[in-house]
């Protein structure tokens, strides 16, 4: 057996035996799947702090800032709106592109006090992640969302599926419509 020896970077796994490799395979499944629950309590306890740690230093907010100082002030104003917030995290799936980096899609069902709505949104988180130093981290999330309705309104009776004020990430919503397996699916005929 291989002497494990520290990771080199772009280097993860020389030196390792097939064991090692298999265990650190395992406990970077587990570091990622544990990002998305501790994005969920950080935002739904506000610990922006705590929020913005989860990410790389270097995280671009998509309005052209870089770094968690940047992140936690685009974080503020984009959940100032929402008293009470639940995020529940279900399905996660996860594809490694290499050792150090991999994608995943989180469903997720949050639910928002917005005003005197209460505001039930089933969606997905599109990731992307990079382990830098021995640390897994987000290198981005986008919220792809099914519907977003009023606890007491059915989503289908909701123009376009989507009811959720003041949040500028999510304008939409975006599936299953965007998936393009589900549209060619209902595109054919069933006698195919």
């Amino acid at each position: 057996m291989t002497e494990w020896q520290p990771a080199v970077p772009g280097d993860t796994m020389r030196g390792m035996s097939d064991l090692e490799r298999r265990i650190d395979r395992l406990e970077s499944t587990e570091a990622i799947r544990q990002l998305a629950a501790r994005y969920a309590l950080a935002l739904d306890q506000r610990d922006v702090a705590a929020l913005v740690s989860l990410f790389v230093p270097d995280v671009e907010t998509g309005e052209g800032g870089v770094g968690h100082v940047a992140l936690a002030e685009w974080f503020d104003p984009v959940l100032r709106p929402y008293r009470i917030t639940f995020h529940l995290i279900g399905n996660h799936v996860i594809d490694f592109v290499d050792d150090d980096h991999a994608t995943g899609v989180v469903y997720c069902r949050p639910e928002h006090e917005v005003g005197d709505l209460w505001v039930v949104m089933p969606m997905q988180y599109w990731d992307r992640y990079e382990r830098r130093d021995g640390v897994w981290s987000f290198k981005s999330r986008k919220p792809v969302v099914f519907y977003a309705a009023d606890v007491l309104e059915h989503p289908l009776r909701v123009p376009g599926r989507f009811q959720f004020p003041g949040n500028p990430m999510i304008h939409a919503a975006e599936l299953p419509e965007r998936w393009e397996t589900w549209t060619a699916f209902w595109s054919r005929t069933g006698s195919e």
